[in-house]
């Protein structure tokens, strides 16, 4: 049993989970807006891009911009990439490539995307912290929905791509059910922020977590996943799975670690529910 919590926690460190968790938003905005399943292409891009993303928020583009606070959070982790950071670096430029390739074979539109969401995430969070000149996961409450809006927006411009007036022809239940959809990746999110309460606070990071108390915050990200559920109930299908996000949040509710529960959870939801 070591071994295999050892294994689910190394996917985690790896950025596997919240790899996968972008592909679960992915396929549930390809639900909403659009038919079917995702094709494999659309499906490999979206990994290429989450996955290079995650990676550079924890490896930093350089090492004299590694965030402490992480070694504070989560020092296995951050041991780790601090050992191999040259390697996973070139293994972020690569899916770089990939993801440009991949996205300009779908459509020539795609492949300025790759490079933007890591330049995002670089004035995410892609240095020290300085409390004079806060990041943009440092300020008041933002952290959770500057998150859930990229989820979003990666999704939305591949189907954007492949229907080009998507975005005008959007029934009332879709933009219910994508605005559901943001409350629950932004619950999650403060969900998964709980986890570094004590190194947000000590390096001023402004999370619900740190703003309003570990226990508030709980309370909040549970509202929002409700909320989020209710919302994406309007469309078909998804009364099943807004149901189990909730039943899943409220038994984890006192865990030590929420992050790769989350993150590991959402995909198996959607692919059960849909």
């Amino acid at each position: 049993m070591r071994s295999i919590s050892s294994f689910y926690h190394l996917l985690g460190y790896l950025a596997i989970w919240p790899a996968l968790y972008a592909l679960g938003v992915f396929v549930l905005v390809w639900k909403v807006l659009g038919d079917g399943y995702p094709d494999t292409d659309s499906i490999l891009y979206v990994l290429l891009c989450a996955h290079s993303c995650y990676l550079l928020d924890r490896v930093k583009i350089a090492d004299h911009r590694q965030d402490p606070a992480d070694a504070l959070a989560l020092p296995m982790r951050w041991a780790l990439f601090a050992r191999w950071a040259g390697p996973i670096r070139m293994l972020v430029i690569a899916e770089l490539l990939g993801a440009m390739l991949t996205g300009w074979l779908i459509h020539p539109m795609l492949a300025s995307i790759p490079p933007i969401a890591l330049g995002v995430v670089h004035l995410y969070a892609g240095r020290k912290p300085a409390p004079s000149c806060p990041r943009l996961k440092d300020l008041p409450a933002m952290k959770a929905f500057f998150i859930a809006s990229g989820h979003l927006a990666l999704p939305i411009a591949v189907l954007s791509s492949h229907h080009h007036n998507l975005l005008i022809s959007l029934h009332p239940s879709q933009i219910a059910a994508l605005l559901g959809l943001w409350l629950i990746v932004a619950g999650d999110a403060a969900l998964c922020d709980i986890d570094d309460h004590h190194a947000d606070r000590a390096y001023q990071t402004q999370s619900l977590s740190v703003m309003l108390g570990q226990r508030r915050a709980r309370l909040i990200a549970l509202g929002l996943i409700v909320l989020g559920s209710m919302l994406i109930a309007t469309m078909p299908q998804m009364l099943g799975l807004g149901a189990t996000l909730i039943i899943t949040t409220l038994i984890t509710q006192k865990n030590t670690n929420h992050r790769d529960f989350v993150d590991a959870r959402l995909l198996p939801i959607v692919l059960f529910w849909l």
